[in-house]
């Protein structure tokens, strides 16, 4: 980092001394030594003994201001670059005030110098290119500070936060366990560990921080973790291990039934380069692993990578797709759980300086759209990280050392997100496969679409004891099917509430073993009122019903209308005879052989619950289908 400050420094100055007095001379050329061996105190006192010999030394005067910028002097640095205005500068003299006003706040003043640098003969282009970026970011801040966004940042608290630095938060699906990096500089002990920390629900305080049990902690340094949204493995960043393929790489560990965590393991080439790999989010089913790489830690062009998890393995990383990535830097990106919401921060897009956070909306074509800058006073003129958003979609995480009242020297903090920057709230569930005879667990696939439109949002499989694990958005009504090879055909359907956030929604499924003779009802075939036109909202259960009926091709099936009592029995029978038709017709033509289907309508006459009530009677109106032969 530093050699390249020092780069930065001499990029513009020739260092042409002529016409200065020797002596002069002689101090910017100590100075500039001074300051390749970091010495950037005497450096200064070289320069301004140079400028006491010639007043009108004006690259003296900018070199100066370089430095005082590295000692973190900006007052003193401008009125370098005021003085050197007054001379005779070069051209290029107003890019580095107006950078230098930017970098201040003083967004409006910035301006002028940058325009002048523009229309100089002598611009390059590619510091066009950023006098047009710091444009950009001056216009975007002082339109933002003309409205100030509500910001209350509350600190995690002293069992969260130690005198060390805490930061890199990932929180689990249910909200109640965050697990952050800890680093203590103490001593001799300067590597990074995992702690947790847990609360009973979302206003309940946290727990007391603890390390992570288990070997994911080495001597060396784990951070920038991301846990998955069952909490059984953890993805992080490790450097210069033996095994790593670049400087930092990304590992995973995982959860084992006594509640140790195991060794990490290496994600290989597909996602680990000879380039710096860190910053890992999982997407909350598990198939999407967001990431940054870069030449280093420091990379002034580091940029948000992706990959998928298919067949059994990771494909091989490349840059997300869309509006996010830029020349600069975009980093700590973070998949909200509803998987269509992006946080990261970025030095790229205009903003109020440094690094900002943003957000970001994924596009109907999967790709990810114009970000949003989270707005002042959220975002400051220094580097804003490390944003996490809760499960709610509005409650955000984030670390901090420039908060007053902190208790370390890098802190947790939580806030309320603005509106317009908020995801999708999301709830989730889990349960078990079984035998509904002999009570075993079924390994088993699972989809889960939205009734509504019948959209599949979600396919998952479960783990060798049968049980699954599933995040899904609040306040919609849900499907769920399984076809396994061997058993009916199974259909559920269920509505996941605000509470389901922070209680999981359990779910027994108990699968039957096929025999003739059984039936099962298809819970999620709709049909208009008093129609025998299929819903729309049926269309991912008749998919279902036609992928079971493929996986045991030795089976023929009778299909049964069955109606309340609601109406002419006469008419009943026939709706419920034209419905069951209509459920085998869309099966032909998805491909099933006519020969294994009949239909058959019973009207009224089968109740398994009282008309007496609606909710009896919408029981009754249901279709249902019959193993005929085996």
């Amino acid at each position: 980092m530093l050699r390249l400050i020092i780069i930065l420094l001499l990029s513009f100055s020739a260092f042409n001394v002529n016409g200065q007095s020797k002596k002069a001379r002689k101090k910017l050329i100590e100075a500039r030594t001074l300051v390749n061996d970091y010495e950037f105190k005497d450096a200064l006192q070289e320069i301004d003994e140079a400028l006491e010999e010639a007043p009108e030394f004006v690259d003296a005067w900018l070199f100066k201001a370089d430095i005082l910028n590295q000692l973190g002097r900006a007052d003193e640095a401008l009125i370098c670059y005021e003085e050197a205005q007054k001379l005779e500068p070069p051209y290029f003299l107003d890019l580095f005030h107006g950078r230098q006003l930017y970098n201040m706040q003083r967004y409006q003043e910035s301006i002028p110098h940058l325009e002048a640098y523009k229309a100089a003969p002598r611009a390059s282009s590619k510091y066009i290119k950023e006098a047009e970026e710091i444009i950009a970011s001056a216009t975007f801040a002082i339109e933002a500070l003309k409205t100030t966004t509500p910001y209350n940042p509350i600190n995690l608290g002293p069992k969260v936060n130690t005198s060390q630095l805490e930061y890199f938060p990932s929180i689990s699906a249910d909200g109640n366990t965050l697990v952050f990096t800890h680093r203590s500089l103490d001593g001799q002990k300067l590597d990074e560990d995992f702690w947790f920390t847990e609360r009973d629900s979302a206003l309940a305080p946290w727990s007391q921080a603890q390390i992570i049990p288990g070997r994911l902690n080495s001597p060396g340094n784990e951070g920038a973790q991301s846990i998955s949204s069952d909490g059984k493995i953890i993805f992080f960043a490790a450097c210069e291990r033996p095994d790593g393929a670049g400087s930092c790489d990304i590992y995973a560990s995982f959860l084992q039934p006594n509640g140790l965590w195991t060794k990490a393991v290496n994600l290989g080439p597909a996602i680990n380069s000879v380039m710096w790999e860190s910053q890992p989010s999982i997407s909350s089913d598990s198939k999407t692993l967001y990431f940054v790489r870069g030449r280093s830690g420091s990379d002034p062009d580091m940029n948000i990578y992706y990959s998928e998890y298919e067949q059994g393995r990771w494909t091989k990383a490349q840059p997300i797709r869309g509006q996010i990535n830029t020349g600069k830097q975009e980093t700590s990106p973070y998949i909200h759980f509803d998987n269509e919401h992006l946080y990261f921060s970025s030095s790229g897009h205009p903003g109020m300086g440094d690094l900002d956070f943003y957000v970001s909306q994924r596009e109907a074509d999967g790709t990810w759209g114009e970000p949003m800058n989270l707005g002042h006073p959220i975002n400051t003129p220094f580097q804003e990280s490390s944003l996490i958003v809760a499960p709610d979609g509005k409650t955000g995480f984030f670390s901090s050392d420039a908060l007053q009242g902190g208790i370390g020297k890098l802190d947790l903090y939580e806030f309320q997100l603005p509106v317009q920057a908020q995801s999708s709230a999301i709830a989730y569930l889990k349960g078990k496969v079984i035998n509904i005879e002999t009570r075993a667990p079924v390994p088993s696939s699972l989809d889960f679409f939205n009734l509504e439109d019948s959209t599949k949002l979600l396919a998952r499989n479960t783990n060798q004891e049968a049980e699954f694990y599933a995040v899904l958005p609040v306040g919609s009504d849900y499907g769920l099917s399984i076809a396994q090879p061997g058993y009916l055909f199974f259909s559920r359907n269920f509505a996941l509430s605000s509470k389901n956030r922070e209680e999981a929604l359990e779910l027994l499924l108990e699968l039957v073993p096929i025999k003739a003779g059984q039936s099962v009802t298809l819970e999620n075939v709709f049909f208009d009122y008093d129609s025998y036109q299929i819903s729309r909202r049926s269309d991912q259960e008749i998919i279902k019903v036609f992928e079971f009926l493929q996986l045991n091709p030795e089976l023929n099936v009778l299909l049964e209308g069955h109606t309340d009592n609601q109406g002419t029995a006469a008419h009943n029978l026939e709706l419920s005879s034209n419905r069951a038709q209509a459920v085998k017709d869309r099966l032909i033509k998805l491909g099933i052989d006519s020969k294994r289907l009949s239909f058959e309508g019973f009207g009224p006459n089968e109740p398994i619950a009282s008309n007496e009530e609606e909710k009896g009677r919408s029981k009754n109106r249901r279709t249902e289908m019959r193993i005929v032969s085996k």
